[in-house]
């Protein structure tokens, strides 16, 4: 059954429904009936445990396989074999596992828990408890600066304002009253409302509790979270994809060896040696350490760009992101009102600085305020951050005075207050009683029109009033009159003070954006992606951010949650694809959008700081969160923007297509290098000719010699061409893309067929059987160390790749050599690969056979990604 709208009804019936009383609250036995049901909880997240982070990792599928490939290698004897494909596997899930713990716990001390205490009215005695055990019908009571407890209908309150921005995104606090409002009416618009998670930012009031716990507004957000379903990152999908085309490549040629095998009438334990050979041929060993490394290095280049990386796999998702969708308040704002404009009746200044009008107008309004600031000469000695007390314009006008050096310490002083009329939302104005040269004055603020209707000179500013009023979020009016007495009116009266008055000017105010914003959202565009802003502010405030920003031009209007609701998934999609910015939109508008750019294969990401962001964000294909935001929106968040700034994304967005790069660089390099040793295997088989390289030889060559190249990968540079490629792009959409697959297919057929011509001729000049596998060792070790080079860039000739642009390669390489020379003439390594010595004529043909794949392979490389680019260059 559907909870009552309670913000829609009598405060008596609201009363009556839940059983209580008004003035004197629940009674001790109530309260103990209704705490059986329920507490004011919200359910928790357990951290991941060290074991399903080590799961998480094995929970591979090309790691799986190689697990396989262990356990049969030790089944049939070959434990050389298991061990060292154990220790590729240990490396693996010792560094992926290193990564996210360290991630974790710098996540964990982001967090924040603190015992949220309420006051509440039991036994018509007030009392302090634990916010958990509030319970449906108590009274609550409400003084500024106390978190809400619960959902709370109003049922008195004495200038009440609260800050919602966490569940609506409006960063404005919201005054409120006991009186009921429309059925219909949204979040943001229930004044008779209180919820959970807002914060009383002026005033007091006391109110009825109707929901608790996952039965308030924030609970039914993280309801939501809780069963939101995370989306599979697109790397995780390549990776699965690729495992499952390894499978395929891995089966047919392993059952066609071994199914040869026995035809041939080869023993069985035999067969088993050499399928194992096709076995750790065909698969890639050395993939899920040089992906792990490669990820794992993202990680920690988006945190020194200022983004914390939950998990490892989330480190490549930027960079292949289509649409970013973006909360405004706190995300691209500041989310604190600024002054951002004076205006007198000659026009409107940005500043006080070196313009007395306009600081005339600023010190008028800090008299008028009784905003403060706290313990202001010793913070400003001590270099902390200065504080101030008051309502947020209040705050915004102490700040402004500040930067233009005019103390509101040192105003006070100089005019000592007298009396103060507290800003009322229903008189609309406040202000304070100074004395000026011995003469009683009073400053008043408050709403510029009834400020222009009311106070002389208004007709001077009115053309002001109008332009202003089009450029700014808020704005106020300040006016000075002098008063006979030494007290101020605060009944009818009151209005005396306005026709009396003289107006001074207005104040304008915003939630600025963050100054990095607009050059951030500039760079996405250029990256191929769409920037949408979704937030629950209104409209107007909504486009005028969006316009400022760049995410909107001129031209744009905004659309709003309502309109959301009438269209179907596919009209939603093409509205969200033709416009940017959508107003007064819920959680559960977020989360639709979410899921609809994602079933029409757009890589969402979601970035957001407040509790209403929390599901989109888990929804997403990966979730931003500013660090300065909700806790609840980090929890769910795969990012963490440590710095608050926008410009960390772009810095994301380009590491992560640094990261697919390389991990195709590594994919192309492996299963080219394996499918041509895993050809090479099988045509010797079918040729009736011995087994040209051992099974030990292969994983030494793919996981010792060619393992430090492959590595190496991870820290080649990203190409600039790379920031202007569409992520939906088919070569760009995916590792295992068509060209890639015809790329390895070509350049390791080419491969395997100059290795078979080199064993066809060794054979032929008698070679023995140790020198011969000893030389096709070597020359797949060679073929591998050229081959890296090639493929450092995958679109550029090999005659105009920086070789030296990662001197991690040029280390590599020579690591490589090294373990290729300790296979000769370190005894243990040298018994346990079985090789024997050759002579400088035949390294020499060797080193030949290496140059000569570097050159088939660049010539599959023009095939399949030079000739193409060129084309498109052309318009071919």
């Amino acid at each position: 059954m559907a909870a009552p709208s309670w913000y829609a009804l009598p405060v008596d019936a609201v009363v009556e429904r839940l059983a209580t009383n008004s003035v004197r609250g629940l009674s001790s036995a109530e309260v103990q009936k209704r705490h059986a049901k329920k507490l004011n909880q919200l359910p928790e997240t357990a951290p991941d445990t060290l074991i399903k982070r080590i799961g998480r990792q094995i929970h591979n599928p090309i790691v799986l396989v190689l697990v396989f490939a262990t356990v049969v290698a030790v089944f049939v004897g070959t434990h050389a074999d298991a061990i060292v494909i154990a220790v590729a596997l240990l490396f693996n899930v010792v560094i992926g596992v290193y990564q996210e713990q360290r991630a974790a716990h710098t996540f964990a001390a982001l967090r924040r828990k603190a015992a949220v205490q309420a006051t509440v009215i039991r036994d018509n005695e007030p009392h302090e408890i634990d916010a958990a055990n509030i319970v449906p019908g108590d009274i609550v009571l409400l003084s500024a600066g106390t978190a809400v407890p619960a959902d709370i209908r109003l049922i008195e309150t004495h200038e009440l304002a609260a800050n919602e921005v966490a569940l609506t995104g409006e960063w404005v606090p919201i005054t409120k009253t006991a009186e009921p409002v429309a059925g219909d009416a949204v979040l943001a618009e229930r004044t008779s409302m209180i919820y959970a998670g807002a914060l009383i930012t002026a005033g007091s009031g006391r109110g009825i509790t109707v929901a608790i716990g996952t039965e308030t507004e924030l609970g039914k957000i993280a309801v939501a979270l809780a069963t939101t379903k995370e989306s599979e990152t697109p790397l995780a999908r390549d990776m699965r994809h690729i495992a499952q085309f390894l499978l395929l490549l891995a089966a047919v040629a392993v059952a066609l060896v071994f199914g040869l095998s026995i035809a041939r009438g080869v023993p069985f334990d035999e067969a088993a040696i050499i399928a194992i050979a096709v076995a750790v041929a065909s698969i890639p060993e050395g993939l899920p350490a040089a992906v792990t490394v490669v990820l794992a290095l993202g990680m920690e280049r988006i945190l020194a760009a200022g983004g914390l990386v939950k998990e490892l796999l989330s480190a490549e998702t930027l960079g292949a992101t289509s649409v970013i969708l973006t909360d405004k308040t706190g995300t691209l704002t500041e989310g604190r009102m600024r002054v951002v404009g004076l205006a007198t009746h000659r026009g409107v200044f940005e500043n006080a600085i070196h313009n007395e009008e306009a600081a005339a107008v600023l010190r008028a309004a800090l008299l008028a305020s009784d905003g403060y600031l706290e313990e202001a000469d010793a913070l400003q000695e001590n270099g902390e951050p200065l504080v101030a007390h008051g309502r947020p314009i209040e705050q915004a006008i102490i700040f402004a005075g500040i930067e233009a050096g005019i103390s509101k310490s040192v105003l006070s002083t100089e005019y000592p207050r007298i009396d103060e009329l507290p800003f009322d939302s229903a008189r609309r104005f406040g202000g304070m009683l100074v004395s000026e040269k011995g003469e009683s004055v009073a400053y008043l603020s408050g709403a510029p029109e009834l400020f222009i209707e009311h106070t002389r000179d208004a007709h001077l500013f009115k053309e002001i009033l109008s332009t202003a009023a089009r450029e700014s979020e808020r704005m106020i009016a300040i006016a000075r009159t002098p008063w006979h007495t030494e007290t101020l009116p605060t009944d009818s009266a009151t209005t005396d003070l306005l026709t009396h008055a003289q107006l001074i000017g207005f104040v304008i105010f915003a939630d600025t954006p963050r100054p990095e914003v607009a050059a951030a959202v500039k760079d996405i565009r250029a990256a191929g992606a769409r920037v949408v802003m979704a937030t629950g502010d209104n409209p107007e405030t909504a486009i005028v951010v969006a316009r400022a920003v760049g995410i909107a031009n001129s031209n744009e209007r905004p659309r709003t949650g309502a309109d959301l609701q009438k269209l179907s998934d596919d009209d939603l999609y093409q509205l969200i694809m033709a416009h940017s910015v959508f107003a007064r939109v819920t959680p559960d508008d977020k989360l639709r959008m979410v899921r609809v750019l994602r079933d029409h294969k757009e890589v969402v990401a979601m970035t957001g700081d407040g509790i209403n962001d929390a599901p989109a964000l888990r929804s997403a294909a990966i979730g931003i969160a500013i660090g300065s935001g909700t806790d609840v929106a980090k929890e769910a968040a795969d990012i963490v923007l440590l710095k608050d700034s926008f410009a960390v994304i772009t810095a994301a967005i380009r590491e992560g297509r640094r990261l697919r790069d390389n991990v195709k660089k590594i994919f192309v390099y492996l299963v080219a290098t394996n499918f041509g040793e895993t050809f090479l295997i099988v045509a010797a088989l079918i040729a009736g000719l011995p087994l040209p390289i051992l099974p030990t030889q292969i994983l030494w060559e793919n996981l010792v010699t060619g393992g430090p190249m492959n590595v190496a990968f991870a820290f080649e540079p990203l190409y600039e061409s790379a920031m202007n490629r569409k992520p939906k792009d088919p070569e760009n959409a995916q590792v295992l893309s068509r060209a890639v697959v015809k790329l390895i297919a070509l350049a390791g057929f080419l491969t395997s067929l100059l290795l078979i011509g080199l064993y066809w001729l060794l054979i032929q000049a008698q070679i023995p059987e140790g020198q011969l596998r000893t030389m096709m060792f070597v020359a797949l070790s060679f073929s591998s160390m050229f081959t890296a080079f090639s493929l450092k860039s995958l679109g550029t000739p090999f005659t105009r790749i920086p070789l030296a642009s990662n001197k991690f390669l040029l280390a590599a390489l020579g690591v490589s050599v090294l373990m290729l020379l300790s296979a000769f003439f370190v005894p243990g390594i040298q018994y346990l690969v079985y090789t024997v010595s050759l002579s400088v004529a035949e390294i020499v043909l060797l080193l030949c056979v290496g140059l000569a794949d570097l050159v088939l392979v660049e010539f599959a490389k023009y095939l399949f990604y030079i000739r193409p680019a060129l084309r498109r260059a052309n318009n071919v």
